[in-house]
């Protein structure tokens, strides 16, 4: 009995050990992979107006402006957001980012080539894809006063029979 407990903690703790071990080696996921998880979330149900907006704030752009920019240069949001971001002063701009992109570069050969720090770069576009995926920004339309209940009234309402308009109240 002894042993059959032995060699169950023991394998659990093999594969706990195991796990830890993979979670731990595994490669972060690459700007490109993100961006195309950023791509996923504007294919949802009302993606567009939150991946738009979300990138509208965090580049503190205007839509309109990050529109024109995407159309101009045919990227996804998700790539449009880091070509932006690889842009911040002193860097090159953005048309001069998407040509290397479009040219064959990686977003990470990109950064490097511009002594952008990748890690950082990562990480800020994987918690704007997070929180884009979240909706944790999203807020919903406003309430009007057709779904807002009123209030009960406290005070006594007065009944007027129907037909009786001579002015007494009965």
């Amino acid at each position: 009995m002894i042993q059959c407990r032995w060699a169950a903690s023991s394998l659990v703790a093999v594969t706990l050990f195991l796990a830890v071990g993979f979670t731990w080696g595994a490669d972060p996921p690459t700007l490109e992979e993100l961006a195309a998880a950023i791509e996923k979330v504007r294919t949802g149900p009302d993606g567009e107006r939150i991946v738009a907006g979300h990138v509208s704030r965090k580049l503190a752009m205007s839509v309109e402006v990050l529109r024109t920019q995407r159309a101009r240069t045919g990227l996804d949001w998700g790539d449009l957001l880091i070509a932006n971001l690889l842009c911040k002063p002193p860097g090159p701009n953005v048309d001069h980012v998407v040509a290397e992109f479009k040219g064959g570069a990686g977003w990470a050969d990109i950064a490097r080539h511009h002594n952008v720090n990748l890690d950082q770069l990562r990480s800020e576009v994987q918690l704007s894809q997070q929180a884009m995926e979240l909706r944790s920004e999203d807020k919903g339309p406003p309430r009007t006063s057709e779904t807002q209940s009123s209030p009960p009234t406290t005070a006594p309402t007065t009944v007027v029979p129907a037909g009786k308009a001579t002015g007494s109240r009965y």
